[in-house]
């Protein structure tokens, strides 16, 4: 049960954050959306961290740290590069095959792949490709679907490489701890450095939506790996149903609407993962 309420929390508040992460990345560079996110939710997680004190790690877990970090950095960076060329409902299913991959690699490391797990993979790439060839009714200014696409599966390998560290430290690290390595890399490699150019600011608008995607990033985080300590695959293959739920909310609040092609194509990635997460 564990598993299934904090799955879905995460769904929510991560298609939360994928609506912000958008109203930013197009208003600003991926670079600065990130450098600011990565210093404003440092703000709470590194005190938050330092009360829990200083964990004993082995140099298995510092390692699963540093992949976590990195890979949710820039895992980060493509994707909000991702919504800069394309829609939500475009980049949120591509993305949201991170859980599924991340259930994947957990429960095949060291075996082959199942022919019909192949399979079901196939049907996810076919949505994906066809989400990104098909006609926009409504273009925005500057949209290019192939590239959203593109950079949105490679957020997603990156983010899955990310979950499954996370899922792998639960339970045995502390979540302030679990939660800090994504900041403290995202600080050293793009906060600071922006800082020292003079680029690190940006217009008041965006800012708000940079706050509120710091917020909901540490939240679903800490709430994926609560769930993942219970049952990393349910856990991962739940939150991945946030794709639905960030196009339905882009539509709701920003009209953006998708062409049939595009619909089509995000139902097979859905259902795919929805496959997916019955086999594993």
């Amino acid at each position: 049960m564990i598993s299934v309420v904090t799955g879905f929390a995460t769904a929510f508040f991560f298609a939360i954050g994928m609506i912000a992460a958008a109203r930013a990345s197009r208003g600003a560079h991926a670079t600065q959306v990130i450098a600011l996110s990565a210093l404003i939710s440092s703000l709470f997680v590194v005190p938050w961290a330092l009360s829990d004190g200083v964990p004993t790690l082995t140099t298995g877990q510092t390692g699963l740290m540093l992949v976590s970090g990195i890979g949710s950095i820039f895992g980060f960076l493509c994707v909000y590069t991702a919504l800069k060329y394309g829609k939500v409902g475009l980049v949120a299913p591509i993305v949201a095959t991170e859980g599924g991959i991340a259930a994947l690699i957990s429960s095949i490391l060291g075996r082959s792949v199942d022919p019909i797990i192949a399979f079901v993979l196939l049907i996810i790439v076919l949505g994906i490709v066809i989400g990104a060839r098909s006609h926009d009714p409504d273009p925005f200014p500057g949209e290019k679907p192939v590239h959203a696409a593109l950079f949105a599966v490679a957020g997603s390998l990156l983010f899955a490489m990310g979950l499954v560290a996370v899922g792998l430290l639960s339970g045995d690290v502390m979540l302030s701890w679990v939660l800090l390595p994504a900041r403290l890399v995202g600080v050293a490699i793009l906060t600071i450095p922006l800082l020292l150019l003079g680029r690190l600011r940006v217009p008041r608008r965006i800012l708000a939506w940079v706050v509120l995607l710091a917020t909901v990033d540490v939240i679903a985080i800490s709430t994926y790996t609560i769930g993942a300590a219970s049952d990393l695959p349910v856990t991962a293959v739940l939150a991945s149903q946030m794709a639905p739920l960030a196009a339905v909310l882009a539509f709701v609040l920003f009209k953006e609407r998708l062409g049939r092609g595009q619909i089509v194509g995000l139902m097979l990635m859905m259902a795919g993962m929805t496959v997916l997460g019955v086999l594993q």
